[in-house]
């Protein structure tokens, strides 16, 4: 699979929280969901009215399988929650960047938003731990949508033993517009649980289990035979 087709989705795009983005102490969370192998922290954003989040949930799968899957933009509609569209604006495989335009569906009488995401991907070659990071940035906005004014996000994947992998997701976002701080504040559960839920289920398929991304290496454990 070719690097970024990769557009990561966000990148889980709604929320997810990039290397620049405020990340809290651990004293500053509060874990409020704890469901099905899933958990989540919630945290006061600073100067700002609403919260960010960290999702944290195992998986067994390579990393490169991950990775792809993140990627996918085909399927992206299959299990990153409410996201209606993901289009590839610009690509780097060298640089390993990318820009991506994500729509994100809102239940009426919300308009939809949409967010212009760049970021990039990194792994540490001691660890193997892969990060995507992404943040928003400034594109011409289309009318079907209001544009998100700010979007922070990452995805950390940390290999464990017999093949097994920790996913963080952390995260926030300004969706923009008038929507009330308690609906907002409502998808720091909602959006990254169902979200993680929908990449449990799809990862274990062969199209991400036998991807196998030039960029990314495999600790000896997480390597297909």
């Amino acid at each position: 699979m070719p690097f970024l087709n990769i557009v990561f989705l966000l990148i889980s795009v709604m929320f997810a929280s990039a290397a620049s983005a405020y990340e809290p102490p651990a004293n500053a969370s509060r874990l409020v969901l704890d469901r099905q192998g899933i958990k989540i922290w919630a945290y006061q954003v600073p100067d700002s009215p609403l919260y960010g989040f960290k999702a944290v949930t195992t998986v067994k799968s390579t990393l490169s399988g991950l990775v792809a899957l993140i990627g996918d933009t085909n399927n992206a509609r299959k299990w990153i929650y409410r996201t209606k569209a993901v289009d590839l604006l610009e690509r780097n495989d060298s640089a390993r960047t990318f820009a991506v335009r994500v729509v994100t569906d809102f239940p009426w009488p919300f308009r939809d938003r949409d967010a212009v995401v760049v970021g990039s991907i990194d792994q540490d070659p001691n660890t193997y731990r892969v990060r995507i990071d992404s943040h928003s940035a400034q594109k011409p906005v289309k009318a079907c949508c209001v544009r998100m004014p700010m979007v922070e996000g990452s995805w950390i994947l940390k290999p464990l033993p017999a093949g097994m992998v920790e996913i963080t997701m952390t995260g926030h976002a300004d969706p923009g517009g008038y929507i009330p701080t308690g609906a907002v504040n409502l998808l720091v559960q909602e959006y990254p649980y169902n979200t993680l839920k929908g990449l449990r289920k799809i990862i274990g398929e062969d199209l991400y289990q036998q991807a196998q991304l030039a960029f990314i290496a495999e600790p000896s454990s997480h390597k297909n035979p």
